[in-house]
């Protein structure tokens, strides 16, 4: 799969460079002709090969410039595309996927691994062509001129191959060790920090400070690897190169005072074996280069080559308004072969309240993953008003749900971005105000200096924990939904804001003629639920109302004596 495309612009820059390449082998023959020369007064032919030296530098100069830009811009461009099609790669990956991820180490592959590839897309390629070429251009000068001085021009080929290439297949596993050590440094990097109040207090600093230690020494000793390979290379390269120019200038010097070579033509040849050595060196590189970038490439590709949600593709399912059933038939799902939920029966309809009950480990935030399509289910069957939720696109299906979840889901950004998160219509300041008044965050809204566009810092750092959450639930109210699903929503509040926010939720399910499931353990929280299901070893093994379940089930009534233990605490 190509990643990165050899496109019109990008050879338009390399046939640029090419022409600019061939414009500096033109300079030495002019030096040479200079050099030879009886005469150096300003006059004649000495001004014609002056003046077209010049004109051959500003030429060289504005060509290598455009071509610079050319292939620069379109790396930056093809880049650009690469990493938004990594983006929305990795925003459709189902969540099975995150689950066994650092978010870091994702964060360092659409970054990292990127820049190499527009490194060897706009470095190495580049090099390699115009270098290749302007090498094969010095040898047939070189020879026309005189073919012994070249042949032993030509030894510093196979003594850079002999330096290079073990070195190079050295440096090429290095490069990948490198890459991966970089991806797993940015993973616990971010972690700490994302995690840091954790961290301070449980006294953990030194720890996690010895976690990222250990990476970073890691990759410590893989970049003085790499400087040890890269100091080997250069140092020889640098050596024998100054013993092939010794060669060649001892050489030279000889045949000039024999009269069999001009001095001019000495000349010039010293100034072609400086010309390409940086080439010669580009290619010589260009195999552990290409390693570096098969690597990256290798990551990236695995990345989007994963099988992602089906969002849409599907077309719209008419849904008849007013009243909804949501039923589950003997839904079973594993994680990692790992039995979670099995043969789950459960009914939602629309103006109800249901609770999901069950001791913590029990299967209900799996239960609601799996509800709302997070999950796929092993088994059984999922439906609203009959209609399979397979046949439902996943973006239709996951509208028809509200959430709120007990972890914090505040994005960095403005009250209103976080209220606006994902709603496809535009809404009314006023429609803005009374979803914060419905949770009681009007009036600390009001007070911030510039309202709902007053920023709330990363993760929501500027509000307390029960405000997270009861924004959280001031986003979910303001979707259109048929079914508000709460995890654990009102876990941050007390109990007298719980109560009223609870109300306020009962008055919306009312209004919008919606179902509420409710994740929670509170008793007071699902007490006046109009059915609850109790869950027990991965499956409901009970339903019916509070007093119902109180009545029949023992299990439930060891249940809800725990709780009132807990909640006297």
């Amino acid at each position: 799969m190509k990643l990165l495309k050899i496109t019109p612009r990008l050879l338009w820059g390399i046939l640029l460079s090419m022409i600019a390449s061939l414009l500096n082998l033109y300079l030495p023959l002019l030096v040479r002709h200079f050099i030879n020369l009886k005469q150096f007064a300003w006059s004649g032919l000495s001004k014609k090969v002056l003046l077209l030296g010049g004109l051959i530098l500003i030429g060289n100069l504005l060509v290598s410039s455009l071509s610079d830009y050319l292939i620069s811009s379109e790396g930056d461009r093809q880049v650009r595309q690469l990493r938004l099609r990594l983006q929305k790669q990795v925003l459709r990956l189902p969540q099975k996927y995150f689950d066994q991820q650092i978010s870091g180490n994702l964060t360092s592959r659409i970054i990292n691994d990127v820049n190499v590839l527009r490194s060897f897309l706009t470095e190495t390629i580049p090099a390699v062509v115009t270098g290749s070429l302007t090498i094969l251009g010095t040898m047939l000068i070189t020879f026309s001129l005189d073919w012994k001085l070249t042949l032993l021009m030509l030894l510093v080929f196979p003594i850079d191959g002999l330096v290079t290439v073990p070195l190079g297949k050295i440096s090429e596993v290095i490069a990948d060790q490198t890459q991966s050590s970089l991806a797993a440094l940015t993973g616990v990097t971010s972690e700490s920090i994302k995690q840091i109040k954790t961290v301070k207090l449980n006294k953990a600093e030194e720890d996690v400070f010895a976690k990222n230690a250990r990476e970073i020494n890691k990759l410590y000793r893989l970049s003085l690897k790499g400087d040890r390979i890269a100091a080997m290379i250069g140092s020889l390269q640098s050596m024998l190169s100054f013993c092939l120019i010794m060669a060649v200038v001892l050489y030279g010097t000889l045949r000039v005072k024999s009269g069999s070579l001009s001095t001019g033509t000495l000349g010039a040849f010293m100034m072609y074996f400086f010309q390409i050595i940086g080439p010669i060196n580009n290619v010589a590189l260009f195999y552990s280069d290409r390693k570096q970038m098969l690597g990256a490439t290798r990551k990236i590709s695995e990345i989007i080559n994963e099988t992602a949600e089906e969002t849409a593709g599907k077309e719209q399912l008419a849904v008849a308004p007013g009243s909804s059933l949501l039923r589950l038939d003997q839904v079973s799902f594993a994680y990692q072969d790992l039995p979670v939920l099995e043969k789950v029966d459960l009914e939602a309809r629309s103006g109800e309240k249901i609770a999901l009950v069950g001791a913590t480990g029990a299967g209900k935030t799996t239960l609601a993953n799996v509800i709302t399509r997070l999950y796929p289910v092993a088994a059984g069957r999922i439906s609203l008003n009959g209609q399979a939720s397979t046949d439902f696109s996943l973006e239709q299906w996951r509208g028809f749900f509200s959430v709120v979840l007990q972890e914090n889901t505040i994005i960095s950004g403005s009250i209103r971005d976080n209220l606006t998160l994902g709603l496809n219509r535009k809404v009314t300041d006023q429609e803005l105000w009374d979803a914060l008044a419905l949770v009681r965050l009007e009036e600390y809204a009001k007070k911030l200096p510039k309202g709902l566009d007053s920023l709330l810092g990363e993760s929501g750092k500027q509000l307390s924990g029960g405000q997270r959450q009861r924004m959280q639930i001031a986003r979910a109210c303001l979707r259109d939904f048929k079914f508000l699903l709460l995890d654990e929503a009102t876990s941050n509040l007390d109990a007298d804001t719980e109560k009223i926010i609870m109300t306020a939720l009962d008055r919306l399910k009312r209004t919008k003629n919606c179902g509420q499931i409710t994740i929670a353990h509170r008793l007071a929280t699902i007490a006046n639920s109009d059915r609850i299901y109790f869950i027990k070893n991965k499956t409901v093994v009970a339903s019916g109302s509070h007093e119902e379940l109180l009545e029949k089930v023992p299990d439930y009534r060891r249940y809800v004596h725990e709780q009132q233990l807990k909640e006297k605490r």
